[in-house]
């Protein structure tokens, strides 16, 4: 046995190293191995993780998609219905009429052609001066309304509403104080755009405005402070008209407390920006200051008057 161990000896003496096995070199081959195989194994798992990941997010697309779809088709046709701008009608099982809802309001529909040029001038100067130029939702002011709201910690008085977002919200009588409301309200307003022409918006929108105790709509609204048509306003009427739009109660010249300062200088603000904005002319404008004192004298005899006050 003995010496046959030392044959074997002598016999791996002789072989040379290249030939020879080393287990160290086997044994890291083997892991190396291992490791690719957990490296593969690994990509493969990610790319189908992706992938279900990616189709995941591809139908919560398509479900939006469709449910955005959807709810535009809706809101489009119940728009068009409300852009008649008429009240409902209640009716009995013969179709005869026995109720019509919203005949309470004092409200007289015009249109577009009737108001005056200045009028339109004067609410679109004061309430959304890029009303001509955004698609219902206005980025700039929008932005700003936001900073606003995050810097006061949600308690901005800052309005970003646009012209076609307030027709919105008087469309809907949706008054909730809430993030979601106000983005549906954007979503709304830029359908509404798409399917309407901006005189028609304008025009819905001065028929339905509150401009008083029950009373609804500029038309309206000139009747019970100047006992005429909105369609012969003076310059300065129509400013008032639109100055009082962001609360009228406040600016109320029938009641006890004299306004009249505070509606001359609104009145002055609305003829401002009106002439910032180039719908006055600038030669006119102060003829126009001192004609509006003048007005504003000759509005409170007339608001003052026994006549009115019935």
């Amino acid at each position: 046995m003995k010496g046959r161990r030392l044959k074997d000896q002598e016999e791996e003496e002789f072989v040379p190293k290249a030939f020879k096995k080393n287990k160290s070199i086997d044994k890291t081959e083997v892991s190396t191995k291992k490791t690719r195989k957990n490296v593969k194994s690994k990509k493969k798992a990610n790319k189908k993780l992706k992938k279900i990941i990616l189709i995941i997010i591809l139908i919560a697309i398509i479900i939006v998609g469709i449910t955005l779809a959807v709810s535009a088709i809706k809101w489009r046709n119940i728009a068009e219905d409300m852009l008649i701008n008429e009240n409902s009608v209640v009716v009995d099982a013969n179709g005869n009429q026995i109720a019509k809802l919203g005949s309470e309001r004092k409200q007289k529909k015009v249109s577009i052609s009737e108001i005056p040029v200045n009028l339109k001038n004067a609410y679109v100067a004061i309430e959304d001066e890029r009303f001509y130029k955004h698609q219902g939702v206005d980025i700039k002011r929008t932005g700003s309304a936001i900073l606003s709201y995050i810097f006061h910690f949600g308690n901005s008085s800052y309005g970003g509403s646009t012209i076609t977002q307030q027709l919105v919200k008087n469309m809907t009588g949706d008054n909730t104080d809430s993030i979601f409301r106000k983005v549906k309200e954007w979503w709304q307003a830029w359908n509404l755009e798409c399917i309407t022409e901006k005189d028609e918006i304008l025009e819905t929108y001065l028929n339905i405005i509150y401009v008083g105790p029950s009373i609804y709509g500029v038309e309206a609204g000139s009747n019970y402070y100047f006992s005429k048509s909105c369609k012969n306003l003076t310059l300065e009427e129509c400013a008032f008209l639109a100055g009082i739009n962001n609360s009228p109660n406040s600016y109320n010249p029938f009641g006890e407390k004299d306004n009249s300062e505070k509606i001359k200088n609104r009145t002055n603000t609305v003829l401002a920006k009106m002439l910032e904005l180039g719908y006055i002319d600038e030669t006119e404008y102060p003829r126009i200051a001192v004609m509006n004192a003048k007005c504003i004298n000759i509005m409170a005899s007339l608001w003052n008057s026994p006549e009115q006050e019935k």
